[in-house]
């Protein structure tokens, strides 16, 4: 599954209640983990020796947070939704 973003959330019907909500999260995590990866990494461009090294590990923390989340999205969405069809 490529990368689901919030607007793909639209096309699914979810069969739980709060299906929607749990999805919106998860890419809100991803979304911010992301965030502060790409600043860790420009902070490492930026910065010294030690900084690099601090900011790396953050980057390094924050990608593997966000497969994490992404991972969680889909089993969920796969679990737990179907696609929409032109009828729904």
């Amino acid at each position: 599954m490529s990368q689901t973003q919030f607007k793909d959330l639209f096309n699914f019907n979810f069969t739980t209640t709060q299906g929607f909500s749990l999805a919106s999260r998860i890419l809100d995590i991803r979304r911010q983990a992301e965030r502060l990866a790409r600043q860790a990494n420009q902070k490492q461009i930026e910065n010294g020796e030690l900084a690099t090294m601090f900011a790396e590990n953050i980057k390094d923390w924050m990608n593997d947070i966000a497969r994490v989340a992404d991972s969680a999205l889909d089993a969920h969405l796969e679990s737990n939704t179907t696609k929409k069809t032109q009828n729904d």
